[in-house]
């Protein structure tokens, strides 16, 4: 918890029960005592005023000091010095603006408004932009709010950078945030599955607090900027444990630094290549690897990975076609990025090649998943199913569909109902994410998905049929899935085309 170094010039009733730990009481004697009035509109004015420290008296816990002394207690034992009175402290603001104090002293008003969570500095917050700038961090999300917390809502000076903030109550009490920000979230759980090039945490936590938060937002992205007040506990803790990070970077801030903390990344990638059959595929682009799909069950071994090691459900390949293989990359692979494509269909960039692990990488800069372009037909997907399938057959799985997820996933049923009745959805389960992505896609599939399996086998002779269009029914509706799932998700998709194999 953040608790302010407090010097105060007033009566220290005023500032009994607050969170502040006072160092010392104050007090001036000068132009204002002088009768000496200086009106000035831009700090500039200030700048060419002559001033003269030995006719300003500073008296600390009744010790008269100097100048100097009072702003080497400024640098790093005290964070401000609070006026209780706003009057007395524009009366000293020539004074210690001219002895470099600006953003140092503050009344009792903007203490309890402003210098809650963190250090408050104009200059600190003015600041930012630029650093994101030359960072080249174009999407940002602001933890902790200090941008509408320190009033850049109304200058909105981020041309450059794509704003998201987690806030759960200043934008409700004043919508204008909305202007500075794309998104608003009211927690951190709500933006999970979004990835950042930084994320911006100020409000000051203790060292555990603080890694608390590195792993609350381990997954968002692999840069951290962090405003650190100097002499805390997170600026040594930091200087202490500088090798878990590859790289900290500081910027001299007001009463500390701006510290951009770049993580050690993990950014390995493999697009998966399902098969159930000799893909007929002697050189594969760098990044790429086969898998066959029902190996358990397979007559025939092409020397691929198989989907039968570890956990799996390979047996059920038969009725839930590649995603058999999901289950088996959700289960026992770790790739930073990681996709799916079939040994007939391949994501292309340009329409003649395969998608390179370098385009890939650059499209996902800019969206957070890679899928299929839509696909439209001329009947609804429910009507399709239910041409290859039959009406009663694909009627009755459809409904064991709607149960579970009705079960399971409530929130994603009317999702499922509307791509069922849909002409258009995002086909054959390809695409290419990131690994939070892919396992939160995967955690909500598998909640169902094997257990209408298991109930569709146990309500009919599925098992005993040879005919691939009706022991697919499953399967078939199962390419629905992922439609459904993105629906209720806010992220970003890139479709792309697809090249079709058509000799094998």
């Amino acid at each position: 918890m953040y608790v302010p170094r407090v010097i105060i010039c007033g009566n220290v009733k005023k500032f009994s029960g607050l969170n502040v730990e006072v160092v010392g009481l104050i007090k001036f004697r000068g132009a204002a005592e002088r009768g000496e009035n200086f009106l000035f509109t831009t700090l500039k004015d200030l700048d060419d005023l002559p001033f003269d420290e030995t006719k300003f008296q500073i008296f600390l816990d009744d010790e008269e000091i100097s100048c100097n002394a009072l702003k080497k207690i400024m640098d790093g034992t005290a964070d401000y010095i609070v006026f209780e009175d706003s009057g007395e402290l524009i009366s000293r603001f020539n004074e210690l603006y001219r002895l470099g104090l600006q953003d140092r002293f503050i009344t009792l008003e903007t203490l309890m408004k402003y210098a809650t969570k963190n250090f408050y500095s104009i200059k600190n917050a003015e600041a930012l932009p630029k650093l994101l700038r030359e960072q080249k961090i174009s999407r940002l999300l602001d933890v902790d709010n200090f941008l509408a917390a320190n009033d850049l809502f109304f200058v909105k000076d981020f041309p450059d950078v794509e704003v998201e903030t987690v806030d759960d109550s200043f934008a409700k009490k004043f919508p204008v945030v909305e202007n500075l920000c794309k998104k608003i979230y009211p927690s951190l759980d709500a933006c999970r599955l979004k990835t950042y090039d930084a994320v911006l945490i100020t409000a000051e936590r203790s060292p555990t607090e603080f890694i608390d938060a590195l792993i609350e937002t381990d997954s968002l992205a692999e840069n951290i900027f962090v405003l650190v007040r100097k002499n805390s506990a997170l600026e040594k803790f930091l200087t202490t444990n500088e090798n878990a990070f590859e790289k900290i970077s500081r910027y001299p801030a007001i009463n500390g630094n701006w510290i951009l903390l770049k993580k050690f990344a993990r950014d390995d990638f493999k697009i998966y290549v399902v098969t159930h059959k000799d893909a007929k595929l002697s050189t594969l682009p760098d990044g790429y690897e086969i898998i066959h799909a029902g190996h358990a069950i397979a007559k025939n071994d092409f020397g691929y990975l198989g989907d039968d090691t570890g956990d799996n459900i390979s047996r059920l390949n038969r009725y839930l076609n590649e995603i058999t293989a999901i289950y088996w990359l959700w289960k026992n692979t770790s790739q930073a990025i990681i996709g799916l494509c079939h040994y007939r269909r391949f994501f292309t960039a340009d329409g003649k090649n395969f998608l390179t692990e370098a385009q890939a990488r650059k499209i996902l800069r800019g969206c957070d998943v890679v899928v299929v372009k839509e696909n439209f037909f001329a009947l609804t997907q429910h009507e399709l199913k239910t041409l290859i399938c039959g009406d009663d057959l694909n009627a009755f799985v459809e409904e064991i569909f709607r149960k579970h997820i009705a079960r399971r996933q409530p929130d994603y049923l009317d999702a499922f109902d509307y791509v069922s009745g849909s002409f258009a959805e995002f086909m054959y389960e390809m695409f290419i994410t990131r690994r939070k992505i892919f396992d939160a896609y995967c955690e909500w599939l598998f909640s169902f998905v094997i257990d209408v399996t298991e109930e569709v086998l146990a309500k009919t002779n599925l098992a005993d049929i040879d005919n691939p269009r009706k022991y697919r029914a499953i399967g078939l509706i199962s390419e629905r899935l992922m439609t459904a799932w993105l629906m209720k998700n806010s992220l970003r998709l890139k479709a792309l085309s697809v090249i079709f194999r058509a000799d094998v």
